[in-house]
């Protein structure tokens, strides 16, 4: 009975926000259930149920503790180090000194973490107008953005140094000093919808994960959304593992880091399905090439092997959970990562869909 009611409230979520969930979604969106039942001090999941449909309003103080906010600052690394060193050389040739930039489902640290990046990379010293715009469903989410204030684990990825330059100490956690940071604006809206979003055009878009959950039909929507609004020589940075459904977008790789700038995909993959590299990368960020041809394969890492073994069985969403954590992992560590795109590239293979595809069929 609590799992045919569990189903039940994910099915009209899905249905009132526009969402569908993996496994680990469905846990995500269960545990918010029980967290407000135990709020309110019903006896269980049907007294909650029964919540909900005397007050539809309960949806939306539900919804939120759903959405996952989880992660930390200028995570995963790799990411944001390639963006500042790729718009660095954009900026060299840009004919405008202007920079926008869009984080959709910015979450509490994505805004943030965009701000470091470009104030980095050294935009504003160089008399650039940066503004940085984040755009997230999540009140509470957007709320710690705006406030600034963050735990000792979420800046633990920043070196001593970095962190006594951007943040003060304040009640047990971290305070970031937004003065020292371009301007961010935040506001509530659905990235699956872009009437809510800021105006176009932005020449770095940061969309990372929107696609991993989402109805079958909405990844070709949102590339689409995404596409109109890129500047003609924009960058797109989607999570690791991430694909979207469209051809106007070419996808580029370095250190192991992919995004997608505007442009025709080449129709044909390499053996590794990795899309081609970037000119004149620096060395320091460029990792070893894939091992040649010849000459017998590394053995892939367990999970890839169980990743393997839950994809034969017919639990594509699992595998690609796990082979996503493995593809992370060796990011983060940095680590080439040829067997975990090899194996993506396979999952898409196996379910009918070219390389380069996000989870969702295209339109």
């Amino acid at each position: 009975m609590t799992a045919d009611i569990s189903a039940a409230l994910a099915a009209e979520a899905g249905a009132r926000f526009g969402a569908a969930f993996t496994p680990r979604g469905r846990d995500r969106f269960l545990a918010a259930v029980r967290a407000r039942q135990a709020l309110l001090g019903l006896a269980g999941l049907e007294a909650y149920r029964e919540a909900l449909r005397a007050d539809p309003g309960e949806w939306g103080r539900l919804w939120p503790l759903a959405l996952y906010d989880g992660g930390a600052l200028l995570c995963p690394g790799p990411q944001f180090e390639v963006a500042g060193a790729v718009l660095r050389e954009w900026a060299a040739g840009a004919p405008e000194r202007t920079l926008r930039a869009l984080a959709l489902g910015c979450g509490a640290f994505e805004t943030v973490s965009l701000a470091i990046t470009l104030e980095e990379a050294g935009f504003r010293h160089k008399n650039w107008q940066v503004e940085i715009c984040g755009l997230d469903l999540n009140p509470e989410a957007l709320a710690r953005a705006e406030a600034g204030l963050f735990s000792p684990g979420e800046v633990a990825a920043l070196a001593p140094a970095r962190r006594r330059k951007w943040f003060a100490p304040k009640s047990g956690g971290f305070l970031f000093k937004a003065a020292l940071a371009p301007p961010v604006t935040l506001a509530a809206g659905n990235a699956y919808e872009p009437e809510t979003w800021p105006q176009a055009p932005f020449d770095l878009i940061f969309c990372r994960g929107l696609t991993f959950e989402a109805p079958p039909e909405a990844p070709g929507r949102l590339a689409g959304a995404l596409r109109a609004a890129l500047a003609p020589a924009g960058f797109l940075f989607t999570a690791p593992g991430e694909f979207l459904p469209d051809t106007s977008l070419i996808l580029e790789e370095r250190a192991g880091v992919t995004w997608y700038r505007p442009g025709a995909r080449r129709a044909r993959a390499n053996r590794f399905h990795q899309p081609r590299r970037v000119k004149q990368a620096p060395p320091d960020l460029i990792e070893p090439e894939p091992p040649g041809l010849a000459g017998p394969e590394p053995t892939p890492p367990a999970e890839l092997i169980e990743a393997e073994r839950l994809l034969a069985s017919g639990r594509p969403d699992e595998a690609r959970d796990l082979a996503g954590a493995v593809l992370m992992a060796d990011l983060l560590a940095g680590r080439p990562a040829w067997a975990a795109w090899a194996f993506l590239a396979r999952w898409e293979a196996a379910l009918g869909r070219p390389p380069g595809l996000s989870p969702g069929k295209a339109e």
